[in-house]
């Protein structure tokens, strides 16, 4: 099977989601409760295991006080 060709993004995405939940000062399990998932979902995003749906990027986006677009700017920023 051949691998994600966005493989990169997705566990930059999740580094920089722990990043800032750490910041706001918010568990995996309350990130988990605010988005309505379960608490291994949020592990998995944050060890770049796991792609993530647009609603779910909106979810954690707005329980981690930052824009989608901001969020997603920030994954393509650094790789610049």
């Amino acid at each position: 099977m051949e691998k994600n060709k966005y493989e990169l993004e997705i566990v930059r995405l999740g580094i920089l989601i722990k990043e800032l939940r750490q910041k706001e000062s918010i568990t995996q399990e309350q990130l988990s409760t605010l988005c309505n998932v379960d608490v291994r979902t949020i592990q998995r995003i944050e060890k770049g295991e796991q792609n993530i749906s647009i609603s779910l990027l909106f979810s954690i986006a707005d329980a981690l006080k930052i824009e989608s677009a901001a969020l997603i700017s920030k994954i393509f920023l650094e790789n610049s």
